[in-house]
């Protein structure tokens, strides 16, 4: 669900997007890495080394796409309302209830372990570049107002959205200290129906105990549907990132708001097969290093062996993460490797999973786009990823790019333009 700002309205995932409409169902299980990629020997793998070293000297600067559009984008820089994304975040999370829905005695406890997990997942994800320190409320905080007040509809304003987050932090300002927050979470009690989906707003404007807080989330009804990852990705659009979901879905292929990215990243569907962030965003919010970054140059063949993207976080800085092929000034393809494993445990099909980048492209309207491997398969996007043998020409440009099993669970990539 994206962010609200002054003078625009809200526009969330409509609710028959979702494929599961249950708490995050990650699917299947574990699929086996193929065969031959424990069989490449040693001497082949220094070779791979090699010829990698050898042909992607190319600086990462040329694969830095700069930002083109203003507010949540795919380019670098973050945009500059953005919260830092390493370091301490510092969340004030409010339980907040209503006279015409009370929350039930005992139910704090269940409210706070169904968002617990989306703080996990960003310190997990990130390596620890992120530490989230959540302050809750001490018990639950009565809003001024009944809930049907705030008029939680499709049409959702930004001047709706800051009038709630504004009562609930005058409602709990007498009893809780928001001078060191940076970012203030508002949880409803699952009393309340009609608070019924999680904008984010980074334009908050609103001071308590001399701290001008600007960035918020509101968790409503459609927080047990998705679970604890509904926090990650409403923290993923205060660091700055867009939504990878379609806000109107193809002419085409209507209803499928997932069009673009599937579920390959958790700012796309929050309950998709594959919720890891992409290497893209994890490179824009520095939870990647440049050294993992291999940018291709266009003009000679370009070789990479590439780790899965859920563990780049904790290998070293050497081992690559990723590919990207600069096609314009805003447009990039992107290579990544993603294997059952971390948070991509339940992936229908792992292999090299490529993607097309574009900064010009607004959140919402498809700034990523992934190319599926198997187009017109019953499984959609989920089985996108190219298995080893396979190979793909970019049709703007005519390189080839083509896939082959590494080491263990590396994929080797070769680009030739």
């Amino acid at each position: 669900m994206h962010t609200t700002r002054p003078a625009r309205n809200v526009r969330a995932l409509p609710i028959g997007a979702v494929a599961a409409l249950a708490a995050v169902a990650l699917g299947a299980g574990p699929v086996a890495a193929p065969a031959s990629a424990a069989t490449e020997s040693s001497a082949a793998t220094t070779t791979t080394a090699a010829t990698a070293a050898a042909a992607t000297s190319a600086s990462v600067d040329g694969c830095r796409l700069p930002a083109a559009v203003d507010g949540l984008g795919s380019g670098f820089p973050l945009d500059e309302q953005a919260l830092p994304a390493t370091g301490t975040l510092k969340a004030a999370m409010l339980f907040v209830d209503f006279e015409d829905h009370p929350a039930p005695a005992g139910s704090l406890g269940e409210a706070e372990a169904n968002l617990a997990p989306g703080v996990e997942y960003l310190e997990q994800v990130s390596g620890g570049r992120l530490d989230v320190t959540t302050t809750a409320s001490d018990g639950w905080v009565r809003m001024p107002e009944p809930s049907t007040a705030y008029p939680f509809e499709r049409g959702l304003t930004y001047e709706d959205h800051v009038r709630y987050i504004g009562d609930a932090v005058a409602a709990a300002d007498a009893t809780y200290d928001f001078s060191d927050v940076d970012v203030v979470w508002v949880s409803a009690t699952r009393e309340a129906p009609n608070i019924t989906y999680s904008p984010t707003t980074n334009f908050l404007d609103v001071t308590a105990d001399g701290n001008h807080l600007t960035h918020a989330v509101t968790f409503g009804y459609d927080q047990w549907r998705w679970g604890g990852l509904v926090l990650a990705h409403e923290t993923g659009h205060t660091l700055g990132l867009p939504d990878l979901y379609l806000f109107e879905a193809p002419p085409e292929d209507p209803g499928n708001w997932h069009a673009a990215a599937g579920g390959w990243d958790l700012m796309g569907l929050i309950s998709g097969q594959g919720p890891e962030f992409l290497g893209w965003h994890r490179w824009q919010l520095g939870w990647l290093d440049d050294d993992q970054v291999v940018c291709a140059d266009p003009g000679r063949t370009t070789t990479a062996r590439l780790n899965p993207v859920a563990r780049s976080a904790d290998a070293p800085s050497w081992q690559d993460a990723m590919v990207v092929y600069p096609l314009s000034e805003t447009r990039v393809v992107v290579v990544e490797n993603r294997r059952p494993v971390g948070y991509d445990e339940g992936i229908a099909a792992g292999g090299a999973l490529v993607y097309t980048v574009d900064t010009s492209v607004r959140s919402g309207h498809g700034p990523v786009r992934v190319v599926d491997s198997t187009p017109g398969s019953a499984d959609g996007l989920d089985d996108a990823p190219f298995a080893p043998g396979t190979s793909w020409t970019e049709p703007t440009t005519g390189a080839v790019l083509s896939f082959h099993a590494g080491p263990g669970d590396t994929s080797r990539v070769t680009i030739k333009p």
